[in-house]
């Protein structure tokens, strides 16, 4: 199979962590469907919503971004779309497995 010898590049920009206004974003504005499916948590979403979605975890990513620190997306408030199933998405710098 050939491949592409120009693959384009996606970069996104997300705002530095500052402690006086925690983790931000500037959303896009896409939407973002979270349902329990037959296989799992499912998450669908345009490609706006994606986006947005890689904006809070790349801004969660931070290295000024304190452990435990996280964001709730609720359904109805950008990106989760109101038949949503609400979504927490957090940093947690030492998991037990």
């Amino acid at each position: 199979m050939q491949q592409n010898a120009y693959m384009p590049e996606v970069t996104l920009a997300v705002p530095g962590y500052d402690p006086a206004r925690g983790v931000v974003i500037q959303p896009e504005g896409g939407d973002v469907l979270v349902r329990h499916g037959e296989s799992g948590v499912e998450i669908l979403a345009t490609p706006a919503g994606l986006r947005d979605l890689a904006r809070w975890c790349l801004a969660l990513a931070d290295e000024q971004v304190p452990d435990g620190a996280h964001v709730h997306l609720d359904p109805g408030i950008l990106p989760l779309i109101t038949a949503a199933t609400p979504l927490l998405i957090g940093r947690e710098d030492s998991l037990a497995i």
